[in-house]
């Protein structure tokens, strides 16, 4: 119940609410007035008027807040699922949650009030929360995980599987399954992931992530893809991917200079561009062999969003070749093969901030092509219900076939989360874009719509 409540309004919709911002608080600072020359009798002898000194502003000296618990204590523990808020109040804009056993480091304190019955407590590395979901620690805070856009290990995702067949049930309880009573029906497009398994009356049943029971006979297992991007540490984008025109699942040809055929490149080959022909028809990807161009979904330098500063960190999706490139600055640094919307439920051309990150979402539909698609980790939000996000269910990066986000590879989605803004802080399973911390942008462009508007999500 209590993740429910934390996500309400990020499953179908995630546009969250953003209160207005906190109002500054305004230091006026009254300097002292320097005295009058000293007036002299007309008996006396002639002297200078002293200059007045006008008396220094001491500044206040440059220390860090006291900390709100004694010396021994190196952290605070979160005892339950909670909310970190932008300033210490229930109604301010949310920072993120975070996970029950983070520990972080306490770095000021406020009064309770403001929805909190007790104090509000400051943490690093950001945000504030209220005291009664904190228990101090002698333990140091969580370390953070190093983000790395290199991460070769394959991501442990646990076990999913789609449902099929018709009739099929979710029980909430096994009395209800040996009983077969009070089964919730599923639709056909509906996937899950499993948290355990159990028999019932000789009856294997998978127990899915959310307590459900469903019959294991009517669910098939998947087999995520393990395709992956590739850094770029030179900068350079000279890279494409085999992906033949007319049959993306088949070899491409390769031709010498004389058009012979000299052999063949397999599907979704990641190739060196070597050359691109006068006419931009083919391209050398070997000191002898070319490939046509039609066969390549190959990136294209962008150049940054207006605004973009040298080391900000953006996104550029182009859906006629289904690429993607990661941005610092002008520097190309990741790109990779994605899936975006088909023709009926077009990825829209636009730039738009990353609004929300969530280590994990549930993603429900209950219009037109109705779906429910649990447990999708590694999601990046960035204008109201459309998406960056891993998908577990196909491996057909490269071409389109999502119903309007942009479809990762797990390696890839993990790696892009981690590098992208707003920051994930260990321990935090949800991070919302800020004033103080907006989300990188998001870029979306074809040749149709090669300049998109830009899209307010702050």
């Amino acid at each position: 119940m209590l993740r429910q409540a934390l996500f309400a309004g990020l499953l179908i919709g995630c546009a969250n609410p953003r209160p207005g911002e906190p109002q500054r608080p305004i230091h006026r600072v009254t300097l002292p007035v320097a005295q009058a020359p000293v007036a002299q009798t007309p008996t006396a002898p002639p002297i200078a008027a002293p200059v007045a000194k006008q008396a220094a502003v001491a500044e206040p000296p440059k220390v860090a807040p006291p900390s709100p618990y004694p010396d021994d204590i190196k952290s605070v523990t979160f005892t339950t699922s909670a909310i970190v808020y932008v300033s210490p109040s229930t109604a301010a804009e949310r920072a993120g949650v975070v996970s029950p056993h983070t520990r972080a480091a306490a770095v000021d304190a406020r009064l309770a009030g403001d929805g909190c019955a007790r104090r509000w407590i400051a943490i690093a590395p950001r945000g504030w929360v209220c005291e009664s979901v904190l228990a101090p620690s002698h333990e140091p805070p969580t370390a953070a995980a190093p983000a790395s856009l290199h991460d070769d290990d394959e991501p442990q995702l646990g076990v999913y599987g789609a449902v099929y067949g018709s009739d099929v049930v979710a029980y909430a309880t096994r009395a209800d399954a040996a009983a077969n009573e009070n089964g919730k029906p599923l639709g056909r497009a509906t996937s899950v992931r499993a948290a355990g398994a159990t028999t019932i009356d000789g009856k294997r049943y998978w127990i899915t992530s959310d307590g459900a029971l469903i019959d294991a006979s009517s669910i098939a297992q998947m087999a995520p893809s393990r395709f992956h991007g590739v850094a770029l540490d030179d900068g350079s984008l000279a890279i494409a991917w085999v992906h033949r025109h007319d049959k993306p699942s088949a070899p491409a040809e390769l031709r010498d200079a004389d058009g012979a055929v000299s052999g063949e490149a397999g599907p979704r080959a990641r190739v060196a561009v070597r050359e691109v022909s006068a006419d931009g028809t083919r391209v050398r990807i070997t000191d002898s062999d070319w490939i046509a161009r039609a066969d390549l979904r190959m990136p294209a330098l962008a150049a940054p969003p207006t605004g973009t500063a040298a080391t900000d960190k953006w996104l550029d999706i182009d859906l006629d070749d289904q690429v993607l490139v990661a941005y610092e600055g002008t520097r190309p640094v990741y790109a990779t093969l994605v899936s975006t919307g088909r023709s009926d439920h077009a990825t829209p051309e636009e730039i738009a901030h990353v609004g929300s990150k969530l280590r994990v979402a549930d993603m429900v539909s209950t219009k037109h092509d109705v779906y429910s698609v649990a447990d999708v980790p590694w999601t990046m939000y960035y204008d109201n219900n459309f998406a960056l996000h891993t998908s577990y269910w196909h491996d057909g990066f490269g071409d389109v076939r999502s119903h309007g986000c942009v479809n990762l590879a797990p390696r890839d989605a993990r790696a892009l989360y981690g590098w992208s803004s707003p920051d994930v802080p260990p321990g935090w399973v949800a991070v919302y874009n800020t004033a103080a911390s907006p989300g990188s942008l998001v870029r979306i462009h074809s040749h149709r719509v090669p300049n998109p508007a830009p899209k307010s999500t702050l």
